[in-house]
């Protein structure tokens, strides 16, 4: 892609324009190949490999561009929390844990007791009701066009695997 680029940046931009155009994300970038991860103990026990969805380079160029946009919107209108650190630039873990320890400290230095709850959220991606977030949207004020994009996004997936040697 890199040695192409110059080649393939007009008809990429094109693409990425008649998907936002038109508030519908590429069926055939939908299909994702589900290659198991191993994670560690037997390798005979299924238990212990991960699903990494390989999506084709199109899809995950579109999705970039989408995610910049996104960004810039709620930038734009203050709708993260400041202190949000999660798939953000310039932010990070240890920017969040900077500012919690920061807090902790404060409030001890002021003769306060600190509580904390803490979640985990494994596979979160999987855990979002999309209908939820997708009336979320609508209340943050994304356009009709914007909300049509991520439905189709998010619907229609379509998963396959071989086996890997």
């Amino acid at each position: 892609m890199k040695e192409g680029a110059n080649i393939l940046t007009t008809p990429l931009t094109k693409i990425c324009n008649l998907s936002i155009t038109t508030s519908k994300f590429p069926n055939k970038c939908k299909q994702a190949k589900l290659k198991p991860l191993f994670k560690k103990g037997s390798k005979t026990e299924p238990t212990n490999y991960r699903p990494i969805s390989l999506l084709p380079i199109i899809s995950k160029i579109i999705e970039k561009v989408i995610h910049e946009m996104t960004l810039n919107y709620l930038d734009k209108f203050n709708i993260l929390y400041k202190y949000q650190s999660g798939f953000r630039t310039n932010y990070s873990t240890n920017s969040c844990l900077s500012f919690l320890s920061n807090k902790v400290l404060t409030g001890f230095e002021k003769g306060m007791l600190t509580d904390m709850i803490l979640i985990d959220l494994q596979k979160a991606f999987d855990t979002i009701d999309h209908d939820i977030l997708l009336k979320r949207m609508i209340y943050l004020g994304f356009s009709n066009s914007t909300i049509g994009w991520f439905k189709s996004y998010l619907e229609d997936r379509k998963f396959f695997s071989k086996c890997w040697g």
